[in-house]
């Protein structure tokens, strides 16, 4: 079959390599049909990631997420799987029988996978489960060490998108920080009750208030840079950063020394497969059948810019939008 393999001096190549021929225990043989790119995509082509700290794929397959249709199950999978469509995120869970997800079959633990409504398109979901098991992992996280409200500076990215809903899904009440009115409006019809548009004059002031009335005490940084320097200074007391995304650039965090001793503020990174819902092998189960009840409301969306085949992954990986459209890699075309 085809696929995409990552070479030693870490440059793609269109390769054809052994298909799998039998699903192996707990795992499924997948008919690729979607693969979104994603920053942890390129993020892992470029080396960012040490050996052993992510799952990697059998003949150097890369793709961290995708769709398709499952078409064999092996011993001990669940039967509700058996010729379902799933959502892929590979990152979820070691095994040394991966195989994608940027090629023509996959091989995956069904702990890898989300089962998907029969009616979805799946180019719309080729990228949704990472963006999905995230803000279902940080509620988890951040409800066990006490706080009650989440102020998000993710916007109207994927993940931020995903955030809303799973807050809403949850009733807990959250914070969303926009760059425009525009993006405001889109959240708002997506039912947010509290956004805030850091371009308004008032931002600093709204938001001290904002968080304080809603004990908005964690706050999932997907920005970094500037906006969170500024977030910091306004945080109700006791609160906490959580760093996941830079994508306000390589601006440092700047805050005076005295802000985080009088605030009593606790700034640490967050990352999805560290965390106890992932690395829990039951929490995981649980999870990504919580994720399936819901998955198919609008927050959890992959953004789709523009489809290529496999033999276009350059043009593909050079692929960029404005409105953070993601390129989408077509195996099946």
């Amino acid at each position: 079959m085809k696929a995409i393999c990552l070479t030693r001096s870490r440059k793609l190549k269109l390769d054809h390599v052994s298909s799998p021929q039998k699903a192996a225990s707990g795992h499924l043989i997948i008919e690729m049909k979607a693969c979104g790119i994603n920053s942890g995509d390129k993020a892992f082509i470029a080396g960012a990631f040490a050996p052993g700290t992510i799952p990697v794929s059998r003949y150097d397959i890369c793709g961290v997420s995708g769709s398709g249709k499952v078409v064999e199950i092996g011993d001990g999978v669940p039967q509700r799987f058996k010729g379902k469509n799933v959502a892929i995120y590979k990152s979820l869970k070691f095994s040394d029988h991966i195989v994608g997800t940027w090629s023509e079959y996959a091989h995956m633990h069904y702990h890898h996978c989300v089962i998907l409504p029969d009616n979805v398109s799946l180019e719309e979901y080729s990228g949704s489960l990472v963006n999905s098991i995230t803000p279902y992992a940080f509620l988890k996280q951040i409800s066990s060490e006490g706080h009650k409200g989440i102020i998000c500076t993710a916007g109207t990215s994927a993940t931020g998108l995903a955030m809303l809903g799973i807050c809403l899904e949850n009733n807990v009440p959250i914070i969303s920080i926009v760059r425009s009115e525009k993006a405001k409006k889109q959240l708002e019809e997506l039912e947010a009750s509290h956004v805030l548009d850091q371009s308004d004059p008032d931002f600093d002031s709204r938001l001290e208030e904002l968080a304080g009335q809603l004990n908005a005490t964690a706050v999932f940084d997907g920005v970094g840079g500037d906006l969170i320097s500024r977030v910091a200074e306004v945080l109700p007391r006791g609160s906490s950063i959580y760093a996941y995304g830079f994508l306000g650039g390589d601006k440092p965090l700047c805050l005076h020394t005295s802000v985080v001793l009088m605030k009593n503020l606790t700034i640490k990174g967050f990352g999805n497969f560290t965390s106890e819902t992932v690395q829990n092998p039951k929490k995981l189960e649980v999870a990504l059948n919580d994720l399936g009840k819901i998955i198919a409301r609008p927050y959890f969306k992959t953004k789709v810019g523009k489809t290529f085949r496999l033999e276009e992954i350059n043009e593909a990986m050079e692929f960029s939008s404005p409105d953070g459209n993601k390129a989408v890699i077509s195996p099946c075309l």
